[in-house]
């Protein structure tokens, strides 16, 4: 009996062992589940019984200052599949369909959707961001388990206008290149996202808890870039890359007393809408990121630095026999014959080689070399722009005479046109440059500015004196040197030409930069040409008319009134025909009687005006010229001044309205007949001779 007792005992004893045991473990295991593993058991539990989707932001508009859009932002279908509402046997059928309307391999989704299906996928995208008429052609096969979504979708309306400056998106719109790279912060927004419950086969429940939490929208971007002056910008340079057969070519146009940019363009480009579809090369800003040997605009700064120290005055004397030796070395003047006794005021107006070299060999490369580190050579602007370059200086243990003697007028040394525009502010702004920026302020959707970006201005650079001295020197250039070409009637114009050989030889880059007026300067602009085929190649013959042209129908068409204007009694002014005039002298007229042209179209001729001929209207009022291509057929035609004109300009303008030239000589035209403002009847024959005009720089 007491055996059996025992055993029974012993028995229980073990049951409660295990009972114990097990109780430990079950309380471990739960312990283990619920406190441990209890947030991400959770966690996967939730996504298994609901589907988390995020929701893309609107992202941020783009603006010119004018806030007229550069890149917006709208609604778009992207085609999603549910696979567990695809059946197999449907799938094929399904891959066809798709395969039709969004041009993608129909073996390519098939594939897809057989792989998603294996994993137990709930859905997959098919093509996100399609067009509208995709979309509507997918729409009309109502494909089962084929549904779509709304994203954002980026659009440039004005295609390759800025295109280089603005960048583009991803498909994911993530800015990629550009303004929509460097601002790509405050464009994105915050995404949301939407949350609803779903079965085992992965669809939503009909009567399931739905959650939603809205995306925040980005800010918008105004840029500084002058929709209008950028047009102009880019109109001018393509038409001197086809007159000049010239590889490619860069203008900046910007307000010297704030940095703000009102036009940066650069020729071949591409349109951002079809980013994929150009070279990538073209992608680039050449305007920041491509440096270049600026050759005799760098005597710009050679001369302020020289001025500044004292080692010449604008009075010194030189003789230049059209060489100079330096270490044994000849270096010759781009006029082999040599220019002569002449100022240092001449000497710039000639862009003599050889007194630059003189003068910067009296400054001495250490001071030389500090002046130009001084000037943001060899270091980034700091423009709010991606991909900028620094340019390349030679490290001062590298210079010696001869390399001292070729940086003083612009070889040796590579910048970009951002540092050399830049550099410029420091005699356009009295000794101090100013920090260039692309980004005038961010807004809100209802227009509140957000951040506005201001001027940064670095130290005195140079003198007031100093400076002022050389704004009188480059307009002397202009008026009486090598800059003729960018002469603009009624205004004082200061600039600097330079032509560079690169290293293929035969092979130049030429380029003007200048501002204007000299007194209060209001715009500065630079024009560059990257090798242009032409039997004389210089910088102020085929870069200066570009500068000119852009920088003159810029101050007018921003209200700058002319220096010289004539003077206009108050009160009203009667509106003359216009019509049928070359524009250049249908706007000469309208700014001489104190009125604001405004151009509307492209070509040489006003086709109509508004208001019309003989309205009266009041002074400082816009008057609308249309302009076409071709003549109005009107008579009598009003002969214009071809004066300074190429062969090609003077033919394409007379063609333009209605006249045929006869041409006698090559080069610039210098005489007319009949004369200018005569007026003929349509078909009338101008004879125009065209003589070859002095070498220049």
């Amino acid at each position: 009996m007491d055996s059996l007792q025992a055993v029974v005992k012993t028995r229980l004893f073990i049951v409660r062992l295990i009972l114990t045991v097990l109780g430990f473990a079950i309380l471990g295991r739960v312990f283990w589940i619920q406190i441990v593993r209890g947030d991400d058991l959770k966690e996967q539990a939730l996504n298994q019984w609901t589907n988390d989707m995020l929701i893309e932001p609107a992202r941020g508009n783009i603006y010119d200052r004018n806030n007229n859009p550069l890149a917006i932002s709208a609604k778009s279908d992207t085609v999603v599949a549910s696979i567990p509402d695809i059946k197999d046997e449907d799938i094929e059928k399904t891959a066809a369909s798709l395969s039709a309307v969004l041009h993608i391999k129909e073996e390519d989704l098939e594939k897809s959707l057989r792989d998603a299906k294996k994993a137990k996928k709930g859905a997959i995208y098919i093509k996100r961001k399609i067009s509208d008429e995709e979309s509507e052609a997918l729409k009309k096969l109502n494909l089962k388990g084929i549904y779509f979504i709304k994203e954002t979708k980026r659009f440039y309306p004005e295609k390759n206008l800025c295109s280089q400056v603005l960048g583009f998106t991803g498909i994911d719109g993530e800015g990629l290149n550009g303004v929509e790279l460097s601002y790509e912060n405050y464009l994105k927004g915050t995404p949301g996202r939407t949350v609803f419950e779903k079965d085992v086969w992965s669809r939503k429940l009909p009567f399931g808890q739905d959650q939603y939490t809205p995306p925040k929208d980005g800010l918008n971007l105004v840029l500084t870039i002058d929709k209008v002056i950028q047009n102009t910008a880019e109109s001018e340079l393509e038409k001197a890359l086809v007159e000049h057969n010239a590889k490619r070519g860069t203008i900046i146009v910007m307000d010297p007393k704030t940095g703000e940019i009102l036009a940066m363009a650069s020729k071949p480009d591409y349109d951002p809408n079809s980013y994929s579809e150009f070279d990538e090369q073209l992608w680039k800003n050449p305007a920041i990121s491509d440096t270049y040997e600026p050759g005799s605009t760098f005597k710009i700064m050679t001369a302020l630095a020289s001025l500044e120290e004292g080692v010449v005055r604008p009075e010194d004397k030189f003789f230049d026999p059209g060489y100079i030796m330096v270490s044994g070395v000849k270096i010759k003047c781009w006029y082999h014959s040599g220019h002569g006794s002449q100022t240092f005021v001449q000497a710039v107006e000639n862009s003599c080689n050889p007194v630059f070299v003189e003068v910067a060999t009296k400054l001495g490369k250490d001071r030389f070399m500090e002046y130009i580190n001084k000037f943001g050579f060899g270091k980034a602007t700091g423009i709010d722009l991606p991909g900028e370059a620094k340019g390349l200086l030679l490290d001062s243990s590298k210079i010696g005479p001869v390399e001292l003697a070729t940086i003083s007028f612009g070889q040796g040394i590579s910048v970009t046109p951002i540092q050399m525009i830049s550099a410029l502010t420091c005699v356009a702004n009295d000794g101090k440059m100013v920090k260039p920026h692309i980004a005038k302020a961010l807004t809100d959707k209802n227009g509140n500015v957000v951040k506005e970006v201001l001027p940064e201005f670095s130290d005195q650079l140079v003198s007031p004196k100093t400076a002022q001295e050389m704004k009188g020197i480059l307009e002397s250039v202009v008026s009486n040197g090598t800059g003729g070409k960018g002469k603009i009637e009624g205004y004082s114009v200061a600039g600097k030409t330079g032509t560079a050989e690169k290293y293929s030889p035969g092979k130049y880059i030429v380029s003007y930069m200048g501002f204007a007026p000299c007194k209060d300067p209001k715009l500065a602009a630079l024009v560059i040409i990257d090798e242009p085929k032409e039997d004389l190649i210089y910088g102020g013959t085929i870069a200066g008319p570009v500068f000119q042209k852009v920088m003159a129908d810029s101050l007018s068409y921003l209200g700058i009134k002319p220096e010289t204007a004539a003077v206009v009694n108050s009160g009203t002014i009667k509106l003359p025909d216009l019509r049928n005039l070359f524009i250049e002298d249908a706007k000469k007229i309208l700014t001489q009687n104190d009125l604001v042209p405004q151009i509307e179209g492209s070509g040489y001729v006003v086709e109509e005006q508004t208001p019309a001929p003989g309205a009266k209207v009041q002074r400082d009022s816009k008057v609308i010229l249309k302009v076409s291509s071709s003549s109005t057929n009107r008579e009598p035609v009003i002969i214009p001044d071809l004066e300074g004109r190429t062969v090609k300009e003077a033919t394409d303008i007379l063609n333009a309205i209605g006249l045929n030239i006869e041409i006698i000589g090559s080069g610039y035209a210098i005489k007319q007949n009949p004369a200018p403002n005569s007026e003929v009847n349509l078909g009338t024959t101008v004879k125009v001779e065209f003589s070859q005009t002095p070498i220049e720089d």
